[in-house]
């Protein structure tokens, strides 16, 4: 793991035995922290979906941005889950620093394989209060997953909307830079997130993946994000059913592309709070809402990962470390929507996301996006590889 002192972030007071994680910012106003290599940005939002204090945290991301305006950046975006928040201590804050350390490393490898200058890294940390409660044994904090379902479903309809909105601006003018000027401006923007994190993300670009999906062209170019992946996520698969119902007429009409993947939705097969808390809490929708069919019921209390006809891949252990497999032979290949259920030994339950086995399935997606848009960018053949599959 990377020595992350430099970062400069809030120290952290050790906690008590048992406690109470108040609704309270744990960084500071600065907001971006320049790291050997790359910059790192967390702004934190409120468990009413605001941003704290004077909107500083917000401020410094949108001035980095309006900074690196003229340039093509890697920006990696991620959105914590349950249990977690921005304190310095977190292991997802440092593990995350760890992956941005990572991706510098492997666009320099990049730029030699395919050519010009590495993109600069810049890291996007979105905080909110996923962790509410505590106990050194680490029980009394899963009574808090209906509260904290319910408080990401505030912050997802807060002000994280305009922190997506600015990185998407950002996007637009680089690719827009194109467009009469004989330029190829490729910027890269990924966009994570895990538990109800990824029920943040999901619910601020499902617009844009609907109508990515939409599109009447090999190719589906998304407004928002090149790849947007989704770890566990923690919303009911009916949210996802007009995107499914259109990779389905994509697919029987022979739409294929060679690009990678523009989302994968990773779920653990043993996460039991997607797989077995998540549809108890959401029971009730049997008795208060009507469905056309079992499969409407079924997605209306399981989350993505968990709907096994949605299904499009499977990750398990492999030979060179994983193996990502069509679960329908051939006729995954060329679809860039995907639904991959992992096994243990790659994501082991709910938490263990930074698992190596699945970083390195993770890593090998985004850089497939790496090398795809580098290759657009310096005109060279794009090759028909959508994505990883050791």
């Amino acid at each position: 793991m990377v020595d992350h002192t430099e970062a400069q972030l809030a120290p952290t007071t050790p906690d008590s035995f048992i406690g109470i994680i108040g609704n309270v910012q744990h960084q500071t106003q600065g907001g971006v922290f320049p790291q050997s290599g790359y910059d790192l940005g967390i702004v934190e939002f409120d468990d009413q979906g605001r941003c704290f204090g004077d909107r500083a945290q917000m401020h410094a991301i949108m001035a980095k941005i309006e900074a690196i305006w003229s340039q093509d950046l890697i920006i990696i975006l991620f959105v914590h889950g349950w249990k977690h928040n921005a304190r310095t201590s977190d292991d997802n804050l440092q593990r995350f620093q760890d992956v941005l350390a990572d991706t510098v490393k492997k666009e320099k490898v990049a730029s030699v394989e395919v050519g010009g200058p590495p993109r600069p890294v810049f890291g996007i940390f979105v905080g909110w209060r996923g962790k509410s409660f505590y106990d050194a044994l680490d029980l009394s904090e899963n009574l808090t997953f209906w509260g904290r379902q319910a408080a990401g479903r505030r912050v997802a309809l807060g002000s994280v909307r305009e922190l997506f909105g600015r990185v998407r601006q950002y996007r637009e003018h680089r690719l827009n830079e194109n467009d009469g000027k004989g330029g190829n401006s490729q910027p890269l923007l990924v966009i994570v997130g895990h538990s109800f994190g990824g029920m943040i993300v999901f619910s601020a670009l499902a617009q844009s993946l609907i109508e990515a999906a939409s599109a009447p062209f090999d190719k589906v170019t998304p407004r928002f994000a090149d790849l947007v992946l989704l770890v566990n996520p923690a919303f009911e698969a009916g949210r996802y059913l007009p995107i499914y119902d259109l990779v389905v007429e994509r697919r029987a009409s022979g739409k294929s592309t060679t690009q990678p993947p523009i989302f994968a939705c990773v779920t653990a097969k043993n996460d039991w709070a997607t797989g077995l808390a998540f549809p108890i809490g959401n029971a009730y929708s049997l008795v208060t809402e009507s469905f056309r069919g079992s499969r409407e019921r079924d997605a209306a209390v399981r989350t993505v990962g968990h709907v096994s006809w949605m299904r499009t891949h499977l990750l398990q252990e492999g030979g060179a470390g994983y193996e990502c497999i069509p679960v329908d032979g051939s006729e995954a290949d060329g679809n860039p929507f995907w639904v991959v259920q992992a096994s243990p030994a790659i994501i082991n339950g709910h938490n263990d996301i930074f698992n190596p086995k699945f970083l390195a399935f993770a890593a090998d997606l985004v850089f497939a996006h790496v090398r795809y848009s580098r290759r657009l960018k310096y005109r060279l053949p794009t090759q028909a590889a959508p994505g990883p599959s050791r």
